[in-house]
């Protein structure tokens, strides 16, 4: 069985002000939830026609959409997210609430880490890391299983992200790697992800899921462009949504 995993963030009615970051890099991963709705229930009736693929939804943040636009759709088509939190925004402004995660959690969504203050790890030193992973942990152990997974913000990672996350107890880690192919970390599981953009359709989305070329396509790109990611500097990101967003 094929297993891909999409990443969403923030959904929103009528603009993306509603929920989650409030920057360019941040909007240009918000997408409008009657298309999220769409994309939703055309992977259904794929994988319904297609038993050999498992498609799992992650979405990355913590934004209030995730409870109040996410959960609802995604349980109207019999479904449960991956939603990953970054713990710091906690009880502020368009982010989850205690008792909303809270309530994520008792509608059987798997609550999961995106580290503590959104960060780019890579950046940080190795004990700095260890308090990203370790903080979010404690803080999201109230609502998740014993099994905890995490998601790396910004993508950016290394060997000494991933060892850190298993030394602070992190079962399953999720990347922004284009990928289905699931590697082992001293046997901890890492799975690549899709990322969906603003302005991809439900067809963008079956394009992805249902065309082993088209996926090694966009492995291809994101390859590519992340040889070139420390010339690019800031630019990176809107080339990025460029070679991306319409694949």
């Amino acid at each position: 069985m094929a297993k891909i995993v999409l990443m969403y963030h923030d959904l929103y009615i009528q603009s993306g002000a509603e929920s989650g970051f409030q920057n360019e890099s941040a909007f240009q991963y918000k997408i409008q939830v009657d298309e999220f709705e769409k994309q939703v229930k055309a992977v259904v009736d794929y994988c319904r026609e297609h038993i050999e693929i498992q498609v799992d939804f992650t979405f990355d943040d913590g934004g209030v959409s995730f409870l109040t636009l996410a959960a609802p759709i995604l349980e109207k088509y019999g479904l449960k997210g991956i939603f990953f939190i970054s713990t710091e925004y906690i009880n502020t402004p368009l982010f989850l609430s205690s008792a909303q995660l809270q309530e994520l959690s008792d509608r059987g969504h798997h609550i999961g880490s995106h580290a503590h203050s959104h960060k780019p790890l890579t950046t940080l030193s190795e004990n700095e890391i260890t308090k990203e992973w370790v903080n979010s942990i404690n803080l999201i152990k109230p609502y998740t299983t014993t099994n905890i997974s995490a998601s790396i913000p910004n993508g950016d990672e290394n060997s000494i992200v991933r060892k850190k996350a298993l030394e602070a107890g992190i079962n399953k880690l999720y990347t922004s790697v284009p990928t289905t192919r699931t590697k082992r970390f001293y046997g901890m599981p890492v799975f690549g992800r899709y990322v969906i953009y603003q302005g991809m359709t439900s067809t963008d989305v079956i394009a992805i899921i249902s065309n082993k070329h088209h996926r090694n396509k966009i492995l291809l790109k994101w390859r590519l462009l992340s040889l070139t990611k420390n010339i690019l500097g800031n630019k990176y990101n809107k080339i990025k949504v460029l070679l991306f967003r319409r694949n």
